[in-house]
């Protein structure tokens, strides 16, 4: 059976366990009844093919836990015969796997606790005890089941490879379409300029010039962001209160607030410090206080808003902007998409990123035509 798939090979072993479990109990109770042997015997035959059937290795414990039987998946792993491996203690079988630990193994089987065990190049796994007990209620031994996952691992290693191969792809063909377009006006500009000849173009030629800066800089942007996203984060990090990143960003931001005719309110409660990369938390302020900005364009109110909380310290950054839809809140994040027509969506994307690095959440709560809330906790 092991061309099933994992569900179907679980649903079939449990049902063969319960099988087990039942004919195990009902020979013995035959057996203590001293009749009907031909029928005991008949179980027993049963219960027999149904655990050497079963796609897991089985092995059957007395009460005192050395091993009464075990079907060949079993003994195919623990490398003995029946005769070698019978009365044998359910210690010195564990350690046949040649775990590093046999009795730590042997702790985390009784309480029921995950465990992946390498033997050599195959990974065993879903370890399983079940005591069983005969129709009185009287122990009568108990049950091992583990089974060998590796294809499975092998398998769920090749789909997220291929995931990751999808998302690169995506990627790479998003980053592709936002460098193309600048490049093209940088083009279009430079063709425009070897034609200019005379001097009294040269306001035209400033103009070209100024655009083309202002493309190289976007494509600039574009890959900065881009690289922050996909680099490690193994940086280090520093205990600093908030409030500090946020008076920062606000001394950067405050002249395009004024260009644009936008009142800043700011509400700062006396924040304790955290632990942080300062420079990408002042990223993630800058970012979402730039986007706040680029919504509201000309005339609003930005409002500051900061409160200790009892697990977390908390921003929030609202504007009295255009606002989001609920599907454009549920597209937030992917890279390269953006309410912006300028955007290239990477923005919010990189500010995830880091907010989830340090443990931290990140909401977005908008209504079209009123303005956006974005409130980012970090864990104190």
């Amino acid at each position: 059976m092991d061309f099933l798939i994992p569900g179907v090979q679980w649903a079939i072993a449990v049902v063969c366990l319960m099988a087990a479990a039942y004919f195990f109990n009902r020979a013995r109770t035959f057996a203590k009844q001293g009749g009907a042997q031909q029928e005991g015997a008949l179980l027993q035959a049963r219960y027999h093919y149904v655990i050497e059937a079963d796609p897991r290795a089985i092995l059957l414990f007395q009460p005192d836990l050395t091993l009464v039987e075990i079907n060949q998946k079993g003994r195919d792993w623990l490398k003995g015969t029946q005769a070698e491996l019978q009365g044998v203690s359910m210690l010195e079988v564990l350690g046949r796997l040649q775990p590093e630990l046999p009795q730590d193994l042997l702790d985390k089987i009784m309480q029921r606790g995950a465990i992946e065990l390498k033997v050599g190049e195959r990974i065993l796994s879903d370890f399983e005890w079940s005591e069983l007990y005969d129709e009185e209620g009287g122990r009568v031994g108990g049950v091992l089941c583990f089974r060998d996952v590796t294809e499975e691992k092998k398998f769920q290693r090749e789909i997220i490879q291929s995931e990751k191969l999808a998302v690169v792809g995506q990627l790479a063909a998003a980053m592709a379409h936002e460098i193309r377009n600048p490049l093209t006006s940088i083009k279009g500009f430079l063709q425009l300029l070897h034609r200019l000849k005379t001097m009294e173009q040269e306001g035209e030629i400033k103009e070209y010039t100024r655009i083309m800066v202002e493309e190289v800089d976007r494509m600039e942007k574009i890959i900065r962001d881009f690289l922050l996203m996909t680099k490690p984060s193994d940086v280090i990090r520093e205990t600093i209160s908030l409030d500090t990143v946020i008076e920062r960003v606000l001394v950067l931001v405050q002249n395009q607030a004024i260009l644009r005719n936008i009142q800043v309110n700011t509400e700062l409660s006396e924040l304790p410090p955290v632990l942080m990369h300062k420079e990408a938390i002042q990223q993630v302020v800058l970012n979402l206080m730039q986007n706040a900005l680029e919504a509201m364009n000309v005339g609003g109110t930005l409002t500051v808003r900061t409160e200790e909380e009892d697990k977390y310290v908390m921003l929030q950054v609202i504007d009295t902007g255009i606002g989001m839809t609920d599907e454009e809140i549920q597209n937030l994040g992917s890279p390269f998409y953006s309410t912006k027509t300028e955007g290239t969506g990477l923005g919010l994307t990189v500010s995830s990123k880091i907010i989830k690095e340090h443990r931290g959440q990140l909401d977005v709560q908008s209504e079209k035509g009123v303005g956006t809330t974005i409130t980012i906790r970090l864990p104190k």
